[in-house]
């Protein structure tokens, strides 16, 4: 068989597989009304147990994607069936090597020598198999031991097939649940695919993280051995630990599971408002523990694989820092606000209905712990998805979003078994508070007000669209003192204002930039000047708004 047909029938099998699970589901759950509780449920448990051992095996032999996948579906003990997760959990050790014969030419290819003039000892058997590559204990000619990540030839043509397939199967989803933007969802996943396949990024990745956490004794990070890293090859020093899954193996170890959840969620909290830089594989194959010197010590986090980074920008960070200042301090209009910043709401969206939607998850999940929010059942979930969607239709999902979700959604489940009464929204107060309290400097204040009012300027003619198009139609009614209409006036007279001082702000900006560029000192220093008078006008007309 050609290599195209072979590619060409992986992408039949995943659809046939992907149709073949909704029609049993849609069967199942059409029957439900004829049969008892109890009988309901043994049939959707033996459901749930042949679909998650046909997607096993399915992944086994097809490997690419589908491997990644089902990791991270293993990770979610607190959203998915318990048979989903014990069954996929295999796929984090139980993903068959590649031939070695396959493996050493790769590395006589990209390193430019025969494995025997590059490593004293490599162990043909791999220590770890994964979706992309596998891990090969080695040791250097110079004594160090090392762990080399090798990419399996011909991957990056599989998984091409692999999201040719999941595009098709996004459009077939999007027929029936058209709310979910399942081709923001399919973008951002074949970013993230094609970002861990250029090993070169994983090594700087690996990297900035070891400085991130330089000086902290609890996390160890593995140096990257750059002689040795090509964009198929990744040389790091080898490090050790327990699986992070195995607990009674680190109870053994004088370990205690409370700590280590501790641990495991204060290394993901510096990441998030410290570093602004997150691990997003944290599934149990990449997570192991040590224990401290002392008992008093407590335990030491390992990390590994670094392939799947998030850097979060200065604009997600300011929505962060609102949207969590609100859910801390439960207040429901800055929740909307940071929503409406981090770009989970739409624009156009009716602010009321989405403080409405931040009132409810507020009330419900604010102070639940992991173990009751994975008692908390899919369909309890999907009524609450199905009432914010009557709610609003402007609820979407940012692209760089969906990696920080899929990270947290690990972590739960991690810690649901770990400390399932660990109140992780409390845990991240210590870390979270002083990160809504950081000050910035007055030119990030002036460029983020600019930023405003260019947002706004943005903003007015498709607002006035909509006034004047409700207006032809009637849909207006109003009742208006002479006050009001002064009033009115007086907000519009301050919005121009403001508008155009903002503009100009922006622009006088880039126009600096723009000769700094080019090296023309003077022109550069000049704009910067009128750019700071408009930012203090801009400033000073806010201010009197607040007098």
């Amino acid at each position: 068989m050609s290599s195209r047909s072979w590619l060409g029938l992986r992408v039949i099998r995943i659809l046939l597989f992907v149709l073949g699970a909704a029609a049993s589901y849609r069967i199942h759950y059409g029957c439900s009304p004829f049969y008892g509780e109890e009988t309901l449920r043994r049939r959707r448990s033996r459901l749930h147990q042949k679909k998650a051992d046909r997607l096993l095996r399915l992944a086994i032999e097809l490997k690419g994607i589908l491997i990644k996948l089902g990791q991270f579906l293993s990770a979610r003990v607190d959203l998915l069936p318990e048979e989903y997760t014990r069954i996929l959990a295999q796929l984090q050790d139980a993903v068959p090597p590649a031939d070695f014969t396959l493996i050493k030419q790769r590395l006589r290819d990209d390193l430019g020598k025969n494995p025997e003039e590059v490593f004293s000892v490599f162990n043909e058997t791999p220590i770890a198999a994964a979706s992309l590559g596998q891990v090969h204990e080695a040791v250097l000619k110079d004594g160090r031991r090392v762990a080399v990540k090798i990419q399996y030839p011909g991957i990056r043509r599989i998984v091409e097939a692999d999201l040719r397939a999941a595009r098709w199967a996004s459009w077939f989803l999007q027929r029936f649940l058209r709310r979910i933007r399942f081709d923001i969802l399919y973008q951002e996943f074949s970013r993230i695919l094609h970002q861990e396949l250029d090993y070169i990024q994983e090594a700087r990745n690996a990297e900035r993280f070891y400085q991130n956490f330089d000086g902290d004794d609890r996390i160890v990070v593995p140096k990257v051995i750059w002689d040795y890293t090509t964009p198929h090859v990744l040389t790091l020093e080898f490090v050790e630990g327990i699986k992070i899954t195995e607990f009674e193996t680190i109870r053994a170890a004088g370990v205690e599971l409370p700590a280590l959840a501790r641990l495991l969620m204060e290394s993901y909290m510096k990441q998030l408002f410290a570093h602004r830089f997150l691990h997003g594989d944290p599934h149990p194959g990449n997570l192991f523990v040590r224990p401290g010197r002392t008992p008093e010590a407590g335990p030491i986090l390992v990390f590994v694989d670094f392939g799947l980074m998030q850097p979060l920008t200065p604009a997600v960070r300011e929505g962060i820092k609102t949207t969590v200042g609100g859910i801390m301090d439960r207040d429901i209009p800055r929740i909307a606000q940071g929503l409406f910043d981090l770009g989970f709401i739409d624009r156009t969206g009716d602010r009321r209905a989405i403080e409405q939607i931040a009132a409810f998850f507020i009330e419900k999940y604010r102070d639940i712990s992991p173990k009751s929010f994975r008692e908390i059942g899919i369909g309890d979930i999907a009524h609450d998805l199905q009432q914010i969607f009557s709610l609003s239709s402007a609820i979407q999902i940012p692209n760089n979003f969906i990696l920080i979700w899929r990270t947290l959604g690990m972590l739960n489940g991690i810690n649901s078994r770990l400390d399932p009464n660990l109140n992780i929204i409390e845990l991240a107060k210590l870390y979270a508070v002083p990160f809504i309290r950081s000050e910035e400097g007055w030119f990030d204040r002036l460029w983020k007000t600019g930023q405003g009012v260019g947002g706004s300027l943005l903003a007015l003619p498709k607002a006035l669209e909509t006034f004047l198009v409700m207006a032809n139609r009637g849909e207006f009614q109003t009742k208006m003192s002479s006050e009001d209409v002064t009033g009115a006036l007086l907000r519009l007279y301050r919005l121009v204002y403001r508008t155009i001082l903002g503009a100009f702000f922006l622009a006088l900006l880039v126009i600096a930039r723009y000769f700094e560029h080019r090296g023309d000192g003077l022109e550069s220093r000049t704009a910067a000047a009128a750019a700071m008078v408009m930012g203090i006008l801009l400033g000073w007309s806010l201010l009197n708004d607040r007098r």
